[in-house]
């Protein structure tokens, strides 16, 4: 079978990619199979060919990557000109470099491939969606979307229809501004993307801008109904009444798969509830983009809409969406993708450009519209109290550009919207437009986000030593699984709760994004504890009965994170600055169900202790759970105090836990001598606190106090090694205090660097059989004041010494760590 028309453009391979021309192959010459290169040319062959052209893009996409990286180029840029260099513009100019790479006759299978990535990338983008949220982000920020839509699409058009005569190669009538609404749109996929890949999903302004791009999304869907309504359905359409039937049709499909299809999965979902993925049977579900795509095509409409309905249908996240995502991502970015990069660049042909009058108006035309996007945010800001520098940076955000402009721009020029040299401008621009604000992003995000962490290390007050014991003890507990709760729950329990000193718990259960397209910070409504679906209610369940058991002394509010771990110490960063936390409880990773995440774990831990300005405590939970304590089987704890900021954290915690009477509490204090004594004022500060807990136990037979002396290293683990097998929990603080020098000695025998030198030998396995829990405390704002403080008594020595006044360096220094401590506790 063969396709006989006549081609009369001199550009053979222009032809190639157009819907006017088509090359005559013969169908049953295409070999799709090699029989190897010494009988026959191996590149004859469509499946060697195929994967030639795979290879030149992975390859070339990672050297354009890496070498546009020092420019904080997006990835997107990076493929889009992998594909020009591939196209037309440079490697098409050798015509038998062409010949040989993208011959003629494979054209069929890579446009095939080509549909189906953009066929999956709507698929996977939607499926990702969450459609729980999606009326409520509607609803809060649709101010805002339709201000960043309208602005720039009504300026667009202005200029637009002010130099239309000078800018040919675009149709008359409506499309113009269709066109245009697809410069001033921004897609939720797009703009999810390129968030996550400049490390903002988690931050407020990322968040709006997602909540814009839905509006958008909105707008831009009203638009097609209106679009489809006015021109009917597709190409050979007879006029309005096969309109009314294609919208018809496609309103009975939308129908039939809410009220058929989606009960079907919901009903697959509920025999996993357990949260666990699904069985491998119903991963058959992949086809359901193909079936449904396939339908909405013939109904009238492209594939798109069934695609895209196909994946709202199906809930975000574990245990069907995340595994189809899984399945899906990494073959579309790194095979099926690739081609529709390869088609761009066959598309666009930058030496088509030879009416350069009328490529700079419409680029001063797009232009006007990524103009007006600044103006939109500016109008949000004088209206909805926006900062200044939010309202740019939300005004860059939706202008990047994505794969869903490629594709809808690409189907313009095959039904001839658009020719050639307005097409390759359209996708200039785009690629420009990106290149130039993903960098300005990251530059004043990154500036931000400094200006923001020297202001919350200043203004650090939040501690276990600031909150007074008759108050509530505000702690965020953070859970991976069901694993960590026993322990959390234990490490409640021997805190001495009572009605004088209540303790206002925040368990906040950490889960991976997977599946879904924005990451999720949201208070747990407790009427889901009732309906079990997942370990977040049961972990719930567990929490409301300890608070029950307590009459309510400890208060339950919970929350859930769902977020890369990458971003995840924002999120919980943001929840201690809005609860105002005295104590973030992290558990270190060791339990089977979360072993293969050990190391993005630790990284969030150590994101945890660099941003926070809280108390942070790193929970090594090995002890049984002891949900109760009494004097019979007390709980015993062990308490190594050095000295410094970290080291009086966990002092003041347990001073907290010595009202308990079923506690029993040994204080280790070790006095470093020689060469490893601390500077005089944390010396002071230490003596203080540690009167203040002698006075108040005194007479409490629970609290046994020891004083130890250490001049060399090996003395300090050998009084840590006699406490093995002993105690059930040891507290220690991570640090000794500024310029340590214990820890000098001993950091290049650590293992975890963020449970520090003596927190890393008491968790290891070989330390007490594995059957002791530590808990390591941190406090990062605290402990950069005292080293300033320290600091500065440096430059007063120098001083006191050159004028002879030591008498009053001394007086200085004890009025001075007096009213620090005074700060502290206050």
């Amino acid at each position: 079978m063969s396709f006989l028309t006549k081609t009369h453009s001199p550009d053979y391979f222009s032809n190639l990619t157009t819907a006017k021309y088509r090359v005559c192959e013969e169908f049953s010459r295409i070999v799709f199979n090699s029989k190897g290169i010494w009988l026959e040319d191996y590149l004859n062959s469509a499946i060697p060919l195929f994967m030639l052209q795979l290879i030149l893009s992975f390859f070339l996409s990672r050297l354009i990557y890496y070498v546009l990286r020092p420019l904080k180029q997006p990835k997107f840029v990076c493929n889009v000109l992998t594909g020009i260099i591939l196209g037309t513009s440079v490697m098409g100019r050798n015509e038998k470099m062409m010949n040989l790479v993208f011959q003629p006759k494979n054209m069929m299978v890579n446009n095939t491939i080509s549909s189906m990535s953009g066929l999956y990338f709507i698929f996977i983008n939607s499926l990702k969606m969450d459609k729980s949220r999606l009326l409520q982000t509607v609803k809060s920020s649709w101010h805002v979307g339709l201000i960043t839509f309208v602005v720039p699409w009504a300026f667009s058009i202005y200029v637009f229809y002010q130099v239309q005569g000078n800018i040919p190669g675009i149709v008359g009538g409506s499309f113009p501004a269709y066109l245009l609404a697809l410069s001033a749109r921004s897609y939720i996929a797009v703009i999810a993307n390129a968030l996550g890949e400049l490390d903002l999903l988690s931050s407020e302004l990322g968040q709006i801008a997602i909540s814009s791009a839905t509006v958008h999304e909105l707008i831009g869907w009203l638009l097609t109904c209106v679009a489809l309504l006015m021109q009917g359905p597709n190409q050979g359409s007879n006029g309005q009444k096969e309109g009314i039937l294609t919208v018809l049709s496609l309103f009975a499909f939308i129908l039939f798969l809410l009220f058929v299809i989606r009960p079907l999965i919901l009903r697959v979902i509920r025999k996993n509830s357990d949260g666990k993925p699904v069985n491998g049977n119903y991963i058959s579900a992949l086809l359901a983009p193909l079936i449904t795509g396939a339908l909405s095509d013939v109904l009238g409409q492209t594939f798109f809409p069934g695609a895209l309905l196909m994946g709202l249908i199906i809930p975000a996240g574990p245990p069907l969406g995340s595994v189809l995502v899984e399945k899906c991502e990494l073959i579309l970015s790194e095979i099926l993708l690739p081609f529709l990069y390869i088609r761009t660049g066959q598309l666009t042909n930058v030496y088509s450009i030879t009416n350069h009058e009328a490529f700079g108006y419409f680029h001063m035309t797009l232009a006007t519209g990524y103009a007006g996007k600044v103006a939109g945010s500016l109008l949000c800001m004088l209206f909805f109290k926006i900062s200044h520098r939010n309202a740019f940076l939300l005004a860059f955000i939706l202008n990047i550009k994505g794969v869903l402009e490629l594709m809808i721009s690409a189907r313009f020029k095959t039904f001839q919207y658009m020719d050639e040299p307005i097409y390759t401008a359209f996708v200039l621009s785009n690629v420009l437009v990106s290149a130039i604000m993903a960098p300005l992003i990251q530059i004043f995000s990154e500036l931000q986000t400094r200006l923001k962490r020297s202001e919350s290390t200043e203004i650090c007050t939040r501690t276990v030593q600031a909150t007074p014991i008759v108050s509530q003890l505000r702690v965020l507990c953070c859970i991976h699984c069901e694993d960590n709760v026993p322990g959390i729950l234990t490490l409640l329990n021997a805190m001495n709760v009572t009605e004088n000193g209540p303790i206002g718990s925040y368990p906040v259960h950490l889960t991976e994004l997977i599946g879904r397209s924005m990451p999720l910070l949201e208070p747990y409504e407790t009427k889901n504890i009732r309906l079990m679906r997942d370990s977040t209610d049961r972990i719930m369940k567990a929490l409301s009965k300890y608070s029950k058991s307590f009459n309510f002394s400890v208060t339950i509010q919970p929350f859930r994170i769902i977020s890369p771990y990458k971003i995840m110490h924002d999120f919980i960063c943001k929840l201690e600055r809005d609860e105002s936390i005295s104590l973030i409880i992290l558990p270190f990773p060791e339990s089977l169900e979360i072993l293969g995440k050990t190391a993005s774990l630790r990284s969030l831990i150590m994101g945890v202790e660099e941003q926070s300005p809280c108390t942070v405590g790193i929970f090594v939970d090995r002890c049984p759970p002891r949900y109760s304590c009494s004097t019979e089987l007390p709980f015993k704890v062990a308490v190594f105090f050095f000295g410094g900021v970290d080291d009086r954290e966990a002092l003041a915690l347990v001073m907290r836990m010595s009202g308990n009477p079923g506690v029993k509490i040994t204080i280790f204090r070790i006095h470093l001598t020689g060469g490893l004594q601390e500077h005089n004022i944390e010396k002071i500060l230490d003596d203080y606190l540690v009167k203040e807990f002698r006075a108040k136990n005194i007479c409490n037979p629970g609290v046994e106090y020891r004083e130890i002396e250490a001049n060399v290293s090996v003395q300090v683990l050998d009084t840590i090694r006699s406490v093995e097998n002993k105690y059930d929990l040891v507290v220690v603080g991570k640090r000794r205090g500024p310029k340590s020098r214990l820890d000098e000695e001993m950091n290049p025998w650590v293992d975890h660097k963020e449970l520090g030198v003596i927190g890393d030998m008491l968790a290891s396995s070989d330390f007490g059989g594995g059957f002791m829990s530590v808990l390591v405390m941190h406090c990062l704002g605290s402990i950069d004041r005292s080293m300033r403080i320290s600091d500065n008594f440096q430059g007063i020595d120098q001083v006191a010494e050159n004028r002879d006044s030591e008498s009053l360096l001394k007086k200085f220094r004890f009025s001075v760590s007096v009213f620090s401590e005074l700060y502290v506790r206050t």
